[in-house]
């Protein structure tokens, strides 16, 4: 026998661990094939998804690359702040309610048609064999519930159309205008499929050719889209968008796309459009204030040189100084010559005879002229009054000359000097004056700088609207595109959901995980034992005799004479083992073997029997007691035998009964002998303390060469503790998927106190594929091994011979 360690090989622990499973392996198969069997009807019935996908480029990301936007018409004029719009409200703006409603409305997606078939329904988008319209146009937005229609054609003029919910069809004309759920429609067969309409007779009513039609309400469609719709930056620098959409058609879901980017342009061009005319009335409104100011302003400027007598304010400057200067010489140049007139005419005035100064400066000609006469004369008549008398006629006619001409002289340097006092005080005042100008002109040149700075100001002003109203024209007349396509809209021809490589894989996932699930769970919840190992982990001091093999329904669960069978192989195992413990013995007389187990239903009895028929067969002289006086099962497995038979409580309850006497040979095993329980005591435990006990088995012990006893449960009674004592070796019998776990803590308690002697535990009703340490062998040596299919065929064959 191998001795039993409570600690076990750290190399087996894997290999423990996924027995349990391994051994399921028929489940595991049976629960793949049903999962991928359902995942092939997933596949089959599901409706596909398929993800269209566009790329576009934002020319227009800084409010003026692709044309007029609101900042642009005043970038220049730096009024309106650094706000620029961005890729991210470009974003928003391609999600917004009011973009997809255009699409939705564009597309008629409020509008669906499908067609039923056995399982699913398929939308049929553009391929409908019939067109329906709305005749009013805000009735998709008025509905607050989706509207139902079955319709089907009636012939090749008419059609039948109903509310879902209804049952009555009415019919109408193609192209005639009818009121269905409140709403005004028109239906006309749609000439991109009208062969879906041909009919093989058109009289003949088809009741089976049904299309459906939902209409819904526009906002829940453009919900419905943007749930599927998804926009993301392919560059966080860039100003590249990626859109996709999801949906169940391949065609639908491109030409959201491409309508979107269509309405996305359009409302751009709009906008700035808009802005454009806007900006427009705007600038021309500006333009006629901003001429007002600006005539306002020349007006201003043209009153101020009027009235200050102003052309050029520089010129004029340059001009009055220059002027200031030569007046200022002339000034000087008449007070010299006034000085000079004064100083003659004192020089005449003083002596009359006296020469006067000639060539001074004095611009009087005259005065030149006659001063040089006078000297002539002075001279003259100073020359005859040097030779001749006063009275001379010459002389006195000289003097008479001299006096009348120094009269003459006198007169006319009176005239020069009133006309040169007049010439300076003249000229004094134009000095004044001119320096007055002169003193003037800072206050002009601020007066006029102010003036003209405003004038400037308005200027610019007025010729930058001028400049912006031309860019705003050419704007208008130039509707450039706001995004450029970079990637038409292109759905992919297969779909990205559900995907069969994933299903497959999934539900292959799931196959293995459901029973393993269950495995997992039996090995936590399930508490009953399955084979020797649950014994060696809970009693790891205990010997474990063996195992006996789960039998099929019509197996023979009773050992004969040559004997092949696994039973028969497993109990001389058992046997073997058995015989092992009985020669550790110490004594050399008749061993003692008490067959018990916990409770009633392990089979003590069917083992007790069968051991000791293994033993019988070997040549021994084997007895067996029916030691269950409580409830006897001994005397079922063997003929002539039954409760009312003498036996162990006739023993012990008559001194004068002999064992011969109550021995019962075995019919089919001379060499087995048989002790029933005899009749039910009302005192089963007293029975047994009684000193007859020891009779028994001494008696017994000296007439045979092996005494097995079958004892009743020992959780149960005491009868199997009373007699224990008695017994050479215990032989603990469990049963697997029957014996609770907890029941071991019993056997274990019972050892360590002492109850039980010399304890060793057979594991009974064990299935094959749990037999010892992963025995996949069996005990099918020398015996011929039956394929599957043999056993198959075998069963086959039977069933129809019972037939």
């Amino acid at each position: 026998m191998n001795p039993t360690y409570s600690e076990t090989d750290p190399s087996d622990s894997l290999k423990d661990q996924l027995a349990p499973y391994l051994k399921q392996w028929p489940w595991f198969i049976i629960s793949v094939m049903a999962f991928l069997v359902m995942g092939y009807s997933y596949l089959r019935y599901t409706t596909n998804e398929y993800k269209a996908t566009a790329k576009i480029l934002i020319k227009d990301t800084q409010g003026g690359g692709g044309g007029l936007s609101e900042l642009s018409a005043f970038s220049d004029l730096d009024v309106l702040g650094n706000s620029f719009n961005t890729v991210e409200n470009e974003i928003e703006i391609l999600k917004s309610n009011k973009l997809i409603d255009q699409v939705v409305e564009n597309l008629d997606l409020h509008i669906v048609y499908t067609k039923t078939g056995n399982i699913k329904s398929t939308d049929v988008y553009k391929n409908s064999s019939l067109k329906l319209t709305l005749l009013d146009a805000a009735a998709g937005y008025t509905l607050s519930e989706s509207v139902n229609l079955v319709l089907r054609p009636s012939g090749d003029q008419s059609f039948k159309i109903k509310l879902q919910d209804t049952d009555d069809f009415v019919t109408y004309s193609y192209g005639s205008e009818f009121m269905m759920g409140g709403i005004s429609l028109l239906v006309v067969p749609n000439k991109a499929s009208v062969s879906d309409l041909a009919l093989e007779n058109p009289t003949v009513e088809k009741p089976w050719k049904k299309l459906f039609i939902s209409i819904h309400p526009i906002i829940r469609t453009t919900k419905a889209i943007q749930s599927r719709l998804d926009i993301v930056k392919i560059d966080k620098r860039g100003s590249v968008l990626e859109l996709s959409l999801v949906d169940a058609n391949r065609e639908k879901a491109t030409d959201v796309l491409n309508n979107l980017i269509l309405v996305y342009n359009e409302d751009a061009v709009k906008d700035k459009n808009e802005v454009a005319r806007n900006t427009s009335e705007f600038i021309d409104e500006r333009l006629r204030d901003i001429q007002k100011d600006l005539d306002s302003v020349e007006r201003g400027i043209q009153n101020f040189k009027t009235s200050e007598n102003l052309t050029d304010l520089v010129a004029e400057a340059e001009l009055n100084l220059g002027f200031s200067a030569g007046i200022g010489r002339e000034v000087i140049e008449t007070e010299t010559q006034l000085k000079i007139a004064l100083l003659l005419k004192e020089k005449l005035e003083e002596d009359t005879f006296a020469l006067i100064p000639e060539n001074i400066g004095l611009k009087e000609v005259q005065f030149e002229q006659s001063a040089a006469k006078y000297n002539l004369l002075v001279q003259e008549y100073l020359r005859y009054q040097e030779n001749s008398t006063p009275k001379n006629p010459v002389l006195q006619r000289l003097g008479y000359d001299i006096t009348s001409l120094r009269a003459a002289i006198l007169v006319s340097l009176n005239n020069v000097i009133i006309s040169m006092g007049i010439q300076k005080e003249s000229l004094t005042k134009e000095l004044n004056r001119v320096s007055g100008k002169i003193s003037d002109i800072p206050k002009n040149e601020r007066v006029t700088r102010d003036i003209e700075r405003d004038r400037i100001v308005v200027e610019a002003v007025y010729l930058l609207l001028n400049q912006k109203k031309e860019t705003t024209a050419i704007s208008l007349a130039v509707t450039a595109s706001k995004a450029k396509i970079v990637d038409y809209p292109l759905a992919a021809k297969g779909p990205i959901s559900p995907k069969p490589r994933i299903v497959y894989l999934a539900m292959f996932i799931c196959g293995l995980l459901v029973p393993g699930a269950v495995v997992y769970g039996v090995s936590i919840f399930y508490n009953r034992i399955v084979s020797r190992k649950d014994i060696e982990k809970y009693l790891p001091n205990t010997d474990i005799l063996g195992e006996v093999p789960k039998l099929d329904k019509d197996s023979n669960d009773y050992i004969q004479l040559n004997d092949r069978s696994v039973l028969a192989e497993s109990f001389r195992i058992l046997r073997t083992n058995l015989q092992y413990k009985l020669n550790a013995v110490s004594h050399d007389d008749t061993k003692v073997v008490l067959v018990t187990s916990t409770v009633k239903g392990e089979g003590k009895t069917i083992v007790a029997v069968n051991l000791a028929n293994t033993f019988s067969y070997s040549g021994k002289n084997v007895l067996l007691i029916g030691g269950d006086i409580r409830n006897p099962q001994l005397h079922k497995y063997f003929d002539k035998v039954s409760k009312r038979t003498r036996g162990v409580t006739d023993f012990l309850t008559d001194d004068h009964v002999k064992l011969k006497d109550l021995i019962i040979t075995s019919s089919t095993n001379k060499s087995l002998d048989i002790l029933v329980s005899g009749p039910i005591p009302p005192n089963p435990a007293e029975l047994w303390m009684q000193d007859r006990t020891k009779t028994l088995f001494e008696e017994a012990k000296d007439l045979y060469d092996l005494v097995i006893v079958d004892s009743a449960p020992t959780i149960l009674v005491t009868d199997t503790l009373l007699i224990n004592k008695y017994a050479d070796v215990t032989a603990y019998v469990t049963r697997a998927d029957y014996t609770d776990m907890s029941l071991l803590e019993f056997v274990s308690d019972a050892v360590k106190d002492g109850k039980l002697k010399n304890v060793a535990v057979i594991v009974n009703n064990v299935k094959l594929a749990n037999f010892g340490y992963g025995n996949k062998y069996g005990y099918a040596y020398g015996e011929e091994k039956r394929t599957l299919w043999s056993t198959f065929k075998r069963r086959f064959q039977k069933k129809r011979t019972l037939e």
